[in-house]
């Protein structure tokens, strides 16, 4: 299975139940990265706190999300699943209206961050299946989701400063209902995808690729797990900003249209790399295209550590498109080319827990310390994680030699 690029973009209906999805789960996103801190924070939660809620949900994508996809490439579907995931994070987000200490708090982001942190990488999975099979653009498609997640951030974050909270948990919950909406409406998937576009090592009925467990394949393979590495590396320098970003901001004054519109740039740019970035990223060699996002986003962080200037903020923010938008596609398309279709949702799942997940939730758990600590300044030690990138990078090449199989 193979990413293309194909050019009947959103012609076949499908693609706009698939676009659905992505929208509720990005409308979600969109009020949640940028305004849940500060939620907490008039929650009357310290940045400590605060830090810890936003950064341990990262560490259960590790629990459940692997083991319920090896679940679907065992059965061969994801679409129930997905739903009756959603299902179960509609019903555990009631929670968050009921809660008034740090511990309830805790207990409600537990059960629901279980649940919901384990429907994106099923996404992924079928939205990646679904334009191979229908030969939809996966970057165009994809892009819906940023799309909508400008829009939800620039208006939510007006209408909160016109506004206020109140209404912030309902919004939240009627986006993920949306999504539930969204998964049901999309059309059942079956046992039988096409088959990859490379031959697997020793191919064949007896080959040992076709029985092995999928998650003790994977993670035996040295050239999968460098590549888990070096976007660890990328991934863990946004972990800082996702947390304590817009709360660093506002301490600075600058008030939430203005925060809503600076998260928006970056997705922007993310937009624009993922429509219009899909054939170069085919054509380079995924490390040497990973080590120049390592190079901006060390500029990135280094420069944000030092100024608070909004014009500046905003050029800043375009780095977004590489630093997140291409290193995805990268990803998306290393992952596509790489690992043999009946273990994709599982290496996709690893892919969103460790690099998305366990890797950023460190830094995400450590967040609130270092800004406690260095303030903005911070952005330092994410400036040094994107510096590694070019180290590891260079190694993973050597050992990887860009064949188009994990061996």
């Amino acid at each position: 299975m193979m990413i293309k690029d194909y050019n009947n973009g959103f012609k076949n209906p499908v693609a706009y139940k698939v676009g659905a999805v992505y929208s509720g789960l990005f409308m979600f996103v969109g009020a949640v990265l940028p305004f849940w801190a500060l939620w907490l924070s008039k929650m009357g939660l310290t940045p400590g706190e605060i830090g810890f809620l936003i950064g341990f949900p990262a560490f259960l994508k590790v629990l459940s999300a692997p083991f319920v996809a090896q679940l679907c490439d065992k059965w061969g579907m994801t679409r129930r699943p997905m739903m009756v995931l959603m299902a179960l994070s509609v019903i555990f987000f009631c929670g968050y209206f009921f809660s008034r200490s740090f511990m309830a708090f805790v207990l409600v982001t537990l059960v629901f961050s279980l649940a919901y942190y384990s429907v994106s990488p099923l996404v992924e999975s079928y939205a990646v299946r679904t334009c191979d099979r229908y030969n939809l653009q996966y970057g165009r498609l994809r892009s819906v989701g940023s799309i909508v997640f400008i829009i939800t951030s620039v208006l939510f974050g007006i209408y909160l400063d016109h506004s206020g909270y109140d209404n912030f948990l309902y919004f939240c919950l009627g986006s993920l209902v949306l999504t539930f909406i969204a998964i049901f409406l999309l059309p059942k998937d079956g046992r039988k995808f096409p088959a990859p576009d490379f031959k697997p090592v020793k191919s064949g009925p007896e080959s040992p690729i076709r029985d092995q467990v999928p998650l003790r394949f994977l993670l035996t393979s040295q050239q999968f797990i460098m590549f888990l590495v070096v976007i660890s590396l990328i991934q863990m320098s946004h972990g800082f900003m996702y947390v304590m970003g817009s709360y660093h901001w506002a301490a600075q004054g600058i008030n939430n249209e203005t925060i809503g519109l600076l998260w928006s740039i970056g997705v922007v740019a993310e937009i624009l790399v993922f429509i219009f970035a899909g054939k170069i990223i085919t054509r380079i060699r995924p490390m040497y295209i990973l080590g120049v996002i390592g190079i901006f986003g060390a500029v990135r962080w280094g420069i944000m550590a030092l100024t608070s200037s909004v014009p500046l903020l905003m050029l800043l923010q375009t780095f977004h498109g590489l630093t997140y938008g291409a290193a995805h596609l990268v990803a998306m398309y290393y992952l596509s080319t790489r690992v043999p279709d009946q273990y994709f949702t599982t290496a996709q799942s690893l892919y969103s827990s460790i690099p998305m997940g366990l890797s950023i939730g460190v830094v995400m758990l450590l967040s609130g310390p270092l800004y406690d600590g260095f303030g903005g300044q911070a952005y330092f030690f994410m400036a040094a994680l994107c510096f590694l990138v070019l180290f590891v990078a260079r190694y993973v090449r050597r050992i990887d030699h860009d064949v188009l199989r994990i061996k």
